[in-house]
């Protein structure tokens, strides 16, 4: 078996001040620009001043309540910051291989986003929404207030998301988001394990933070005290 880096992007936002005032009206800007290639995306929070104080419980809140949520701060961060983060169990994200898109400054005028294909279902009383087929590169299926199935691989740069519980019956390549409404007993399972990103929950874990052992096998990914733990399937 070999393992690749896996390159994907990320919006990154920069911090200059302690306004916090404008990261919400720039979060907001860009949901209403492309709301459903934003949904549930991840966010990376650019601290470009280690001076600043800054409440980092209230910027995670902030860019959950605007429907993306935090994957991590980055930065020029101080010790202080860095202690403040680590206490509140939020990542510190170093300059890495990942591919992350072009910075926004909160002052920026936003730039107009490519759009997404998305399929969106919307559960009445039906619990499961059935997907069949390869999910490809740049598509996104969202199961609302249920549980997803996707009966095939879901490939790099693809974007699964249930409220509920995501079971692949395939390989998972792209990004998978379960209990995207905070539902902390969902879980993801797949027959094979290499994504770009696994989410529960709104807590994230990158492919490089994912233990090597569970790549390339047929595995469960839940939460437990607020941190992502990882099983293999029988």
């Amino acid at each position: 078996m070999t393992l690749k880096s896996l390159n994907f992007s990320l919006l990154v936002v920069t911090v200059e001040s302690e306004t916090l005032s404008l990261l919400a009206d720039e979060l907001n800007k860009r949901r209403i620009m492309a709301p459903d290639f934003f949904l549930h995306a991840p966010v990376v929070v650019n601290v470009k001043n280690g001076t600043l104080n800054l409440d980092f419980l209230q910027i995670k809140d902030i860019v959950t309540e605007h429907g993306f949520i935090l994957a991590g701060v980055s930065g020029e961060l101080s010790v202080a910051q860095k202690e403040a983060l680590q206490s509140q169990k939020i990542a510190i994200l170093s300059n890495s291989k990942r591919q992350v898109s072009k910075d926004v400054v909160i002052e920026e005028k936003p730039t107009e986003a490519k759009p997404v294909e998305t399929a969106t279902f919307v559960a009445n009383e039906v619990k499961t929404k059935n997907f069949k087929g390869r999910v490809r590169s740049g598509q996104q299926i969202y199961a609302k207030e249920c549980d997803l199935v996707i009966n095939g691989d879901v490939s790099a740069g693809a974007e699964v998301i249930a409220d509920g519980n995501i079971h692949i019956y395939g390989a998972l390549r792209g990004r998978a988001l379960a209990g995207a409404m905070g539902d902390q007993s969902a879980s993801v399972f797949c027959q094979l394990l290499a994504p770009e990103l696994v989410s529960i929950a709104g807590v994230y874990k990158l492919s490089e933070a994912l233990p090597s052992e569970f790549i390339g096998k047929s595995s469960v990914v839940s939460l437990l005290d607020e941190q992502l733990v990882l099983d293999t399937l029988n």
